[in-house]
């Protein structure tokens, strides 16, 4: 299974395209046998089709919503050929180097969503790419820079914020906030991250408490392993971004105003950059959250699942025990 750069191809799935739709079905009609040994030899022949059965699968588990032994049976089968899918996609993000936020952030949406089409998605987010690299100019400055990813973002395709207090998955899964051009601090923070990053701009995801921002660096003086003295913001950074409000400019002094507030030291953990993985980490604890807080269990415990799964590196699944250092699910609290 490979899994390709922000702009290819979709995934290389194992393919069910020898077997008729109408054996996936017959087969599908065998998971209902009470005979579990027969149940058994048909979960192991759909299991070896690969993840294009899935769409006949989740329509069965529909259909049969009512039948108790039905729906475990699909929910093994689903999260079977599903999980695996994603864990793969996760491990080949890690060794291509998980600097891609937006290849993260595409697999924490595919782990939400089995009938996510990635390629579609993945186009839709090179043609917003383009639109902001057809304005940039190798001769603005930063803010002029920022300014034009603003325009496009908020003024030409009309994202806006989420303003629900209720927590919402889709306001932070990349692909629900392309579609409903909305979303929480995290949701837009990602998306503007991505496309800053595609486009070789210096700025970088800040795992702020209470409320995801970005900053833009001084990549010539920017050093992750350099402490700063004491109650002063990284040195590198040249000032902040919300891009829940618009994309507007922060300075360094509210940053720091904000953290005195929550009791917070200023530092690179608080008000620093920070790598891709964290920012996906963030991302995962905020859409289980969201999941939780809207009484879907069953898919905030897969999420959790996978943070799990991300923590150690994709390398492993650990204990239900584990828990991200700074999920901090909760977005919202810088206006």
């Amino acid at each position: 299974m490979k899994v390709a750069g922000s702009f290819g191809t979709d995934c290389t799935q194992q393919s069910a395209s020898h077997m008729q739709p109408n054996e996936i079905h017959a087969l599908i009609q065998l998971l209902d046998d009470p005979d579990e040994g027969v149940y058994k030899h048909v979960r192991d022949q759909l299991l070896a089709k690969g993840t294009s059965v899935l769409p006949a699968l989740l329509e069965s588990r529909e259909a049969h919503a009512q039948c108790e032994e039905h729906e475990r049976r699909m929910d093994e089968l689903v999260d079977g050929l599903h999980g695996a899918f994603v864990h793969q996609g996760m491990r080949d993000w890690f060794d291509s180097g998980a600097e891609s936020a937006v290849e993260g952030a595409l697999w924490v949406h595919k782990a939400a969503d089995p009938l996510l089409d990635m390629d579609a998605l993945r186009q839709s987010y090179a043609r917003l790419k383009r639109e902001v690299w057809l304005e940039l100019n190798e001769e603005f400055t930063a803010l002029e820079q920022v300014r034009i990813l603003n325009h496009i973002l908020y003024d030409a395709e009309g994202y806006t914020n989420a303003k629900s207090g209720q927590p919402d998955p889709k306001h932070a899964l990349l692909g629900e906030v392309m579609k409903e051009k909305t979303g929480n601090p995290l949701g837009l923070g990602v998306l503007y991250l991505s496309l800053a990053q595609d486009l070789n701009l210096p700025i970088h995801g800040v795992n702020l408490p209470n409320h995801f921002i970005l900053c833009y660096c001084d990549e010539h003086h920017i050093h992750h392993e350099v402490q700063s003295p004491d109650n002063q913001t990284p040195g590198g950074v040249l000032f902040y971004i919300n891009p829940f409000s618009q994309g507007t400019v922060i300075n360094k002094a509210e940053v720091s105003e904000f953290l005195s507030h929550l009791e917070l030291p200023v530092d690179e953990k608080n008000c620093g950059p920070c790598g891709s993985v964290d920012i996906v980490r963030r991302l995962i604890g905020n859409v289980a959250y969201a999941y939780e807080r809207g009484g879907h269990i069953r898919q905030a415990e897969k999420m959790r699942e996978l943070l799990m799964f991300v923590e150690t590196g994709a390398t492993e699944t650990t204990s239900a025990d584990s828990s991200s250092e700074n999920p901090d699910p909760s977005e919202g609290g810088m206006a």
